[in-house]
């Protein structure tokens, strides 16, 4: 009996120790805060950031200097987009044009001469009739001539250019407000000769991902605000088209009823685009606030909880996807329902890890903050 209690007190010594590690090391464990993910269906609206480009006053000038020779219009008068407002005095790009036009013609001509040449030296080349040496030059002539044609068209296209700048053109349909310049007069490149008017109703540029562009169509209203102004103007899509400033995204063009003095050109704006989600067909997403995403060299990703004992758990890395942002919220690619995702002390714990965990009180996750 005396041995077997002698045995019991040496467990008891040997585990007291042990036992009080394991509640040491349980209470050293790091607080987390986690949710279950639970998809949600999208909000209705989204908003949308771009600018205005507004109809409105251009100042019209040459780009190079010279004498004005012509102005065919005065104040008031209404033009067509593409009419000649006035000319200077450009004789010397003209004659460069008229010059550079002659020499491509002669190239087409000497090309030609050089071509019939090397077909007739090639016809006797394969028969014998004529040395290697003598082919090569008929061809190297050849190709010398097309090569030229190249060139003059080039040099012509770019004489045609100078000589443009000798013409001022609408640049659209509109009024002359005001002429600064008068004929025989001396202007410089950029100085204003006119001031014009165009008939164009302001437009709208929003950028849109690629998530919510098949939900868009030619003539969607669109509700617009700016930043400066809390009046709403309504515009309808006139165009959609993919734009290389940013991959997946597309550039889409709205129209307003008619002209608004206070939208500027340049003015920032935001959209408000109307979804109809069970319509668009669209899914159920799945939101996360932002101190829950992490991100290092390689990709974006979150803790989740697996092995769970109690109130214990290890945490595991997650590989995921952000694809927009909502309000105060990420919208996340990547995870599956009842996924349990950690919200709060992300910051302090690496893989593997065993901690304590604990459901915090609010049940949408987008809504827990650090």
């Amino acid at each position: 009996m005396r041995r077997l209690l002698l045995t019991f007190i040496l467990i008891l010594l040997i585990c007291a120790p042990l036992i009080s590690c394991a509640k040491k090391e349980l209470a050293e464990l790091r607080y987390v805060e986690y949710v279950k993910i639970t998809p949600e269906t999208p909000e209705n609206k989204k908003e949308f950031f771009g600018y205005i480009k507004a109809g409105g006053d251009m100042e019209l000038s040459f780009e190079t200097a010279g004498t004005i020779k012509k102005i065919n219009f005065t104040d008031g008068d209404m033009v067509r987009k593409g009419q000649v407002i006035a000319e200077i005095d450009n004789k010397i790009f003209e004659l460069e044009e008229s010059e550079n036009r002659s020499a491509l013609a002669d190239a087409y001509v000497q090309y030609e001469n050089a071509k019939s040449y090397y077909e007739r030296i090639d016809k006797l080349h394969r028969v014998g009739g004529i040395s290697d040496n003598d082919w090569d030059k008929a061809k190297t002539e050849m190709q010398s001539r097309e090569h030229r044609i190249q060139i003059s068209k080039e040099q012509l296209e770019a004489s045609r250019k100078r000589a443009s700048y000798g013409k001022l053109y609408a640049p659209d349909n509109g009024i002359i407000l005001k002429k600064l310049k008068e004929e025989n007069q001396y202007t410089d490149p950029g100085q204003t000769v006119v001031i014009f008017q165009d008939n164009r109703k302001s437009e709208a540029k929003i950028f849109v991902s690629e998530r919510y562009i098949n939900s868009l169509y030619k003539g969607k209203t669109v509700e617009i605000k700016t930043d400066d102004n809390f009046s709403v103007h309504t515009a309808k899509i006139k165009s959609i088209t993919k734009t290389s400033i940013e991959e997946g995204a597309y550039r889409v063009t709205l129209i307003f009823d008619k002209k608004y003095p206070e939208l500027k050109d340049g003015m920032a704006i935001r959209a408000l685009v109307e979804f109809n989600p069970e319509k668009d067909g669209s899914e159920k997403i799945i939101k996360l606030p932002p101190h829950a995403v992490l991100e290092d060299e390689n990709s974006s990703y979150v803790w989740l909880l697996a092995d769970i004992k109690e109130d214990t758990a290890k945490v595991r890395r997650k590989d995921i996807k952000a694809v927009d942002i909502v309000d105060d919220s990420v919208i996340i690619e990547g995870l599956r329902r009842n996924d349990l995702v950690v919200v709060r002390g992300v910051n302090e714990i690496m893989n593997g890890q065993r901690v304590k965990i604990k459901t915090p009180e609010t049940k949408n996750p987008a809504n827990t903050d650090e």
